[in-house]
């Protein structure tokens, strides 16, 4: 079963929700009721004993590693034990990623580039000084929440957590509970119609050709944005009923006047995830050991090594890598634009202009969109 992809499903997650909203309005924490919820869907997403016994081996594997590192990091605080803890926890996505047999198809579940990311993000942070120690039942809840389980949005453990702890009265349940209906509703909108639509009646209507491919670049560009806002609403949406403000992932990515601003409104879960443990990290690593002689060589390179990670995070297949290196040219594009040529920064704040940059925007990303799609190569 794939997370709100059927009627079945959602007629489980209607009955799984009703005790939840029962809580809720009564100023009841949800916490370890979601946990149980969870457990069920999790039953149901990885259906046969195997698939069951490939995802328990994942997370298991992931907990020990974070369990390890905290110890013995605390000893030693060592930095290369960092990279070893964050390549082992990276052995099952690229074994996946690779496609070998050996040991790809144990760890080819559903999501895992997702949960990969989430256990990362506590290995870096508990480097950092920024989590101290995690729960274990918080690590696993954390983890395997299945409303984002297959496709995000990818949240942080130490807010997540305090989302766990955080009590609501009757009427901020009752807000709560009003923004995760519409949410789901505009969800299965989305997700569902408008999407649908524009499959059935567009892009899988259209033929190869030079201006079959146009047409497919703007109508899989409408498509891919329907379709995961639509489930990242909907995953929002039911982690609001089970008491969890899960971060927005979308936010009007059309009305983005440059490469990062539409970086900064699209599928932001992952791009400030990417920008927070790749891009700055590297950059101020550059800047402090004096790498580069100019400052803004360690920022090219750090946007080419971002977008790069973003792509193979996809997979490993031509089109993806090279989705990766165009989007690593705009942005360097961008920032030299912004900070080499003068009153550029001026010109998009003027209103007048601001349809120009939209519209040179939007095309430039339904372009690394269509390279994104295998269509071209």
């Amino acid at each position: 079963m794939i997370p709100f992809d059927s009627l079945y499903f959602f007629y489980i997650l209607i009955i799984a929700l009703i005790p939840a909203v029962i809580l809720g309005l009564m100023g009841k924490k949800i916490k370890y009721y979601g946990a149980v919820v969870t457990l069920l869907f999790l039953a149901l997403i990885f259906n046969t004993p195997t698939k069951f016994l490939y995802v328990s081996a994942f997370v298991l594997w992931q907990f020990l590693i974070v369990h390890v590192f905290e110890r013995v990091f605390k000893k030693t605080k060592k930095r290369p034990l960092l990279w070893l803890a964050v390549l082992l926890m990276l052995v099952p996505m690229i074994l996946t990623k690779f496609r070998l047999e050996i040991m790809g198809s144990i760890f080819g579940i559903l999501g895992l580039s997702y949960l990969s990311f989430r256990c990362i993000q506590i290995i870096i942070d508990i480097y950092d000084g920024l989590i101290d120690k995690i729960k274990t039942f918080d690590f696993f809840y954390f983890v395997l929440f299945f409303p984002c389980i297959s496709s995000g949005p990818i949240d942080r453990s130490r807010r997540f957590c305090k989302e766990l702890e955080k009590g609501y009265t009757k009427e901020e349940y009752l807000e709560l509970l009003n923004k995760g209906v519409w949410k789901i509703f505009s969800g299965v909108f989305y997700n569902f119609i408008i999407s649908g639509i524009i499959y059935t009646y567009w892009i899988g209507k259209l033929d190869s050709g030079f201006l079959n491919d146009i047409s497919y670049m703007y109508g899989y560009t409408l498509f891919l944005f329907f379709n995961f806002a639509g489930y990242s609403n909907m995953a929002i949406g039911t982690a609001y009923i089970l008491g969890v403000k899960i971060p927005d992932n979308f936010n009007m990515p059309f009305g983005a006047l440059d490469l990062k601003d539409f970086w900064a409104r699209w599928h932001i879960s992952l791009s400030t995830w990417l920008r927070d443990y790749v891009y700055s990290r590297f950059v101020m690593s550059a800047l402090k050991g004096k790498w580069f002689k100019n400052p803004y060589t360690a920022s090219y390179i750090g946007y080419f090594i971002t977008m790069m990670t973003m792509g193979i995070w996809h997979g490993f297949e031509l089109h993806y890598i090279v989705y990766g290196i165009y989007h690593g040219a705009l942005m360097c594009l961008n920032d030299v634009l912004d900070n080499k040529v003068k009153g550029f920064k001026k010109l998009k704040r003027d209103r007048k202009w601001q349809p120009l940059f939209c519209f040179v925007t939007i095309n430039l990303v339904a372009f690394g969109l269509l390279i994104f799609s295998g269509r071209l190569f």
